[in-house]
């Protein structure tokens, strides 16, 4: 899935901890185009599905 903004990424990060779900933030080692420490992708869970679907459904795929 995609976010528009780090802003967006950082919100959903938010709501999925504060719903006791466990978040992994993964960012760059700047190691080929992009500058070190450069936000990549956010992972959530495990949770069931329809949960992370309540904070992640209204994003698009890629």
């Amino acid at each position: 899935m995609k976010v528009p903004s780090l802003k967006e990424l950082l919100q959903i990060k938010k709501e999925a901890e504060e719903g006791g779900i466990i978040t992994a933030l993964v960012t760059d080692a700047g190691l080929t185009q992009l500058p070190p420490g450069t936000v990549t992708a956010l992972g959530i869970g495990p949770e069931r599905e329809g949960i992370i679907d309540d904070i992640t459904g209204h994003l698009k795929l890629l």
